[in-house]
């Protein structure tokens, strides 16, 4: 569990350096810590990770928000969602860590815009914005799943295995 905290602390420091002036403003679109989001359901991980979807979500305000608060909500409605969608799919494929991406990135960009209303503070909403961030994030993690799916470590100790007879 450790380890998943701190590989979660790492993705929400390397959003806020894909966000940094200087760089071009689509890697700060890909939401890096979807994959935190989608992975449990798909790998059928207990169902605790709504709570550590709220701990991702306040980081993610302590990191890149004006105020803590939307990002928890937005980030646990979207473990929610990925939760409900996965009882409802059965594919576990690469295919599939692309649409719970999708999935994933439009619940937390709308929840998080719909939490920011009644602050104030709300930016308008860019359909080019959501739709860009939308297909960058389900990209991001159909890689993930694509290297998931790979599993690397079960080949290289089966290889390990083989070359020592």
């Amino acid at each position: 569990m450790i380890r998943i905290v701190l590989l979660s602390i790492l993705t929400l420091v390397v959003q806020r350096i894909l966000g940094m002036p200087g760089l071009p403003a689509w890697p700060a679109e890909i939401l890096l810590p979807a994959v935190w989001i989608v992975a449990p359901p798909l790998l059928h991980h207990e169902r605790g990770w709504p709570y550590h979807a709220l701990f991702l979500g306040l980081g993610w305000d302590l990191l890149l928000e004006p105020i803590v608060g939307p990002g928890g909500i937005a980030w646990t409605a979207a473990s929610l969602s990925m939760y409900a969608l996965a009882g409802l799919v059965a594919d576990r494929s690469a295919k599939a860590w692309v649409g719970f991406g999708a999935v994933c990135a439009a619940v937390v960009i709308v929840v998080r815009h719909l939490a920011l209303l009644p602050l104030g503070l709300a930016a308008p909403l860019s359909l080019e914005h959501a739709v860009r961030s939308i297909l960058l994030t389900a990209l991001w993690c159909g890689f993930v799943g694509v290297v998931v799916s790979l599993d690397l470590p079960a080949r290289w100790k089966h290889y390990k295995a083989r070359r020592l007879r």
